[in-house]
């Protein structure tokens, strides 16, 4: 048999080492420990960091701008950094070798501008999201001023939603107490304040000014002007702002009453009386829920409210009211939900109650003039109508209307017709929504 010389082939293969850059960096991280083929010793104070210029350079912008220029450095062999942590430039330059960087509450103030100052942004972003996870009505002003001071736009941004969404409890703080007056004037004036009712931005700016009176007390007509007044109670009106001796002693003070007690004074007026005082703060961010307010069947009248919440995509209980209703009239303002009137199953009703949703509570409020059922009830500029609707006897033309502020019920011009389950309004005020339910 004859033998066929085989041809040599032409073909090649390619290889790859997935872990050969990973196995590089690890020699090369061992020969740093060792001094071995260091070419630059960066000097922090009193600590002397040997390392690789060429694994520097490749990890951060600030080090390969150096390195690789005509600039003085790029020759040193000692590179003095000032301004920065000694312990933080070498968890950094280990983190360049290695890809590891342990951020704790220890380090994150040194971790975060020297990251920034070699622009390493992957542990700047690190830290930034560390601190946001300890954002706490207690540190979130000085999380969001160490932010500003070290350009972090996001941590900002963060630190800031967070102090208006946690105003109340964040006021209280000594970081509060220190804050400047123009940073006071941001967080007051903002509509995203989370506040129940606007008594507590009033009282945070007493407090604020209180706590350094003689040299704050120039600042309370700037911080006046912007509360809400007109949307504060009568009482909080008459018996803690007018008789404050800082707003007392300050002149320019008395115009901003003057507005707002004319603003509870002629109810009638308001659609007149708009101005950026008399608008409702709307926190940002936060998602409208809807209400399922009592309602009955022929077998039974329920005193039990639900709640729709489309984040979670699910219904949940809240506290019931104190009595049964059905046929109910529900107006939303001033932050809580009014159920008005109703039927108990003997009886129409005239009273009312109100539900907070940031207490889960609901109290009792003035009741109507009438019994009504069946009626409807619509919110205009904060006053809220009970409209028509049934007493027991007939179907009913009159209509009453109530101001949260003074918590008082008045009658307004009756409808030319007498009417039955007239037209219901949904009305949606900072983060509620409502629905009657029957």
């Amino acid at each position: 048999m004859q033998n066929l010389k085989e041809e040599p082939t032409t073909e090649s293969i390619s290889h790859f080492a997935p872990s050969h850059a990973e196995e590089a960096l690890y020699c090369m991280n061992e020969l740093r420990k060792n001094v071995h083929l260091c070419d630059v010793i960066l000097v922090v104070g009193d600590r002397r960091i040997p390392a690789h210029r060429v694994v520097l350079s490749s990890c951060s912008p600030y080090f390969s701008a150096m390195f690789t220029s005509e600039l003085v450095e790029s020759r040193q062999r000692e590179v003095i950094l000032q301004g920065v942590d000694a312990d933080a430039i070498q968890l950094l330059v280990e983190f360049s070798y290695t890809a590891r960087i342990q951020v704790s509450e220890d380090n994150v103030q040194s971790l975060l501008p020297a990251s920034s100052l070699l622009q390493l942004l992957s542990v700047r972003d690190a830290c930034c999201d560390f601190l946001k996870r300890q954002l706490h009505p207690s540190n979130c002003l000085g999380i969001r001023s160490f932010a500003d001071a070290h350009t972090c736009t996001e941590l900002l941004e963060s630190s800031h939603r967070f102090a208006l969404q946690h105003f109340v409890a964040v006021s209280q703080t000594e970081e509060f107490m220190l804050l400047p007056v123009t940073e006071v004037l941001e967080l007051v004036s903002s509509d995203d304040a989370n506040v129940a009712k606007e008594e507590q931005i009033y009282h945070s700016i007493i407090r604020w000014i209180k706590f350094d009176l003689d040299k704050r007390k120039q600042h309370i007509q700037r911080l006046l002007a912007e509360i809400r007044l007109p949307l504060l109670t009568r009482d909080c009106l008459m018996n803690q702002v007018e008789t404050e001796e800082i707003v007392k002693n300050s002149p320019e003070c008395k115009d901003l009453l003057i507005e707002a007690m004319k603003y509870h004074l002629m109810p009638e007026k308001r659609t007149l009386l708009q101005s950026p005082r008399t608008k409702y703060r709307k926190p940002a961010g936060q998602v409208p829920i809807l209400f399922a307010i009592g309602g009955g069947s022929l077998f039974a009248i329920h005193s039990e409210c639900e709640c729709y919440d489309q984040r979670m995509d699910r219904w949940c209980m809240v506290s019931p009211m104190w009595t049964k209703r059905a046929r109910v009239g529900v107006g939303v303002v001033g932050g809580k939900i009014y159920a008005i009137g109703g039927y108990d199953g003997s009886t129409d009703l005239n009273t009312v109650e109100a539900y907070c949703p940031q207490s889960n509570t609901w109290s009792v409020s003035t009741p109507m003039g009438t019994r009504r059922s069946c009626l409807g009830v619509g919110v205009v500029n904060g006053l809220i109508y009970a409209i028509g609707g049934y007493d027991g006897a007939s179907c009913l033309n009159s209509v009453e209307r109530f101001d949260y502020l003074t918590s008082q019920w008045t009658s307004v011009p009756a409808m030319a017709t007498r009417r039955y389950w007239p037209i219901t309004i949904s009305v949606m005020l900072g983060t509620l929504a409502k629905r009657k339910v029957y």
